[in-house]
């Protein structure tokens, strides 16, 4: 539930009890949870807030006739989500399209043309860049065209996504270390996401520093536990990870947690010291 008064701002659901902030009159919002600030803005429709949209990508939205949040899944077996059974693929985006790192595919007959088909364009008919750009192809291209050649309202308002595809936020599927982060302008892993992608590592005898320190974070049993619903939305916050493990002094520990700032100031600081 959202409620706006004056300029104030306040929200209240199942997963974070109540978060109260400021609206101001250009839409720019503010909301303050457990875990610290979060900013957005609001979007209007015929004089009224229809959407907040946040900073870490989540968007919140007043259909018509909602029913109360769903409590967060916690536990294997425990969910009483049911999955759609028209979508067989989700896959994130990154700085420049669709990512073709780390994606779910349902087992079925869609999935395997759709993957025939790609590692065909890719490597058989088109000669392609890589394995991102027929995913892309087979995901969009079709879609996009025949909106641009009929160039009417009603289809370029329609997503051109293959409807058995569906985008879910990156840091769900696809977090990378912080220094690439830093540099393509994506999400940066943090205590609670899923698992943690290298992109520019190309063969292990050099990143077997980072490949190493991942897996020891992920296998030390004396990390500070996990918030009840860690890798949600409003609980993410880049910062300096609670992990004992973690120290400044590596390289890489600062390329794989972290945090930005902290990248930044090395680099700044390091380019200074060039004559």
């Amino acid at each position: 539930r959202i409620s706006q008064t004056d300029g104030s701002l306040s929200a209240t659901a199942q997963q974070f009890g109540e978060a109260a902030g400021s609206l101001e009159e250009d839409g720019s919002l503010q909301l303050g949870f457990d875990a610290g600030a979060l900013r957005g803005r609001a979007v209007r429709e015929l004089g009224a807030v229809t959407r907040l949209e946040f900073e870490n990508g989540a968007v919140w939205t007043r259909p018509q006739g909602a029913g109360p949040c769903r409590e967060p899944c916690t536990e294997v077996g425990g969910c009483a989500a049911e999955l759609d059974p028209g979508v067989d693929l989700l896959v994130t985006e990154e700085g420049w399209g669709l990512s073709s790192a780390n994606w779910l595919i349902r087992r079925s007959k869609w999935s395997l043309d759709f993957l025939m088909a790609a590692l065909t364009a890719a490597h058989v008919d088109m000669r392609l860049f890589g394995d991102q750009d027929a995913i892309i192809l087979h995901l969009m291209n079709e879609q996009a065209l025949t909106a641009a050649a009929r160039a009417d309202s009603a289809a370029l308002a329609g997503d051109p996504l293959d409807g058995h595809a569906a985008v879910v936020p990156q840091f769900e599927l696809n977090s990378y270390d912080a220094l690439n982060a830093l540099t393509m302008d994506c999400d940066a892993f943090v205590e609670g996401d899923l698992l943690v992608t290298f992109p520019q590592c190309k063969d292990a005898e050099g990143c077997n520093d980072v490949f190493n320190l991942a897996a020891d974070y992920a296998g030390d049993d004396a990390k500070p536990p996990a918030e009840p619903h860690a890798g949600a939305w409003w609980l993410r916050r880049e910062g300096r990870p609670r992990w004992p493990g973690y120290t400044t002094r590596s390289s890489a520990a600062i390329r794989v947690f972290g945090p930005r700032p902290v990248i930044r100031e090395i680099f700044l600081r390091e380019q200074q010291m060039i004559p």
